[in-house]
C-alpha cells in the first residue's frame, strides 16, 4: 500500500492562537461514496464539465484503503471526492436533502440539462417548492440530486 509522508510537524499547534484557522480562501472537498466511478464520472465530466482533478489506484494501494475519484474545476476553491463502494462497504444512501446546487446566476441553459440526462443523470422534480420554483433538480447515476438554480448567491 501507498502511504503519506509522516507530517513535518503536529497536527495541532501546541500554542493556541498560534495555528491555522479556516478562511474564506480555506479549500472545501464535499466526499460521499459511489457505486460505479465509470458513470458518476461520465456524468460529472461529460454532463457538467467538470474535470478529473485526481484520481487513485487501487484501493490496497491507497493510505486508508479507499479507491478515490476527485472531481471539479481547477480553480474553484471545493471538489467533489467519491469514495468507490464495494460489496463490503456502505453503499450511498442519498436523501432529498443531499443536494449539491450550483448557482448559476440565471436562465440554465438546455443543452447543460440536456448533457445530464445523457450522461446518465435523470431529471427530476423536488419535493421542496424552492428547488422547483428556481432550479432544474438532475438524480445523478448515484441517487444524489444536483440542483441547477438560476439565482445567484453571495455571500454576506
Amino acid at each position: 500500500m501507498a502511504s503519506h509522508p509522516e507530517p513535518e510537524t503536529s497536527t495541532i499547534s501546541s500554542v493556541p492562537g498560534t495555528g491555522s484557522v479556516p478562511t474564506s480562501s480555506s479549500h472545501i472537498r464535499i466526499a460521499r461514496p459511489s457505486k460505479d466511478f465509470a458513470s458518476i464520472e461520465h456524468f460529472f465530466v461529460a454532463g457538467l464539465g467538470l474535470k478529473v482533478l485526481w484520481r487513485s489506484g487501487p484501493a490496497h494501494e491507497v493510505e486508508g484503503g479507499h479507491q478515490l475519484l476527485m472531481l471539479g474545476w481547477s480553480d474553484a476553491a471545493w471538489h467533489l471526492e467519491l469514495v468507490l463502494c464495494t460489496d463490503d462497504d456502505i453503499l450511498p444512501s442519498p436523501t432529498e436533502e443531499d443536494l449539491l446546487v450550483i448557482y448559476m446566476d440565471g436562465p440554465i441553459d438546455p443543452l447543460v440539462v440536456e448533457r445530464l440526462i445523457n450522461a446518465g443523470g435523470r431529471r427530476v422534480q423536488h419535493s421542496n417548492e424552492y428547488w422547483e420554483k428556481w432550479g432544474v433538480t438532475i438524480q445523478d447515476p448515484d441517487g444524489y440530486l444536483l440542483v441547477l438554480c438560476q439565482r445567484g448567491w453571495r455571500n454576506v
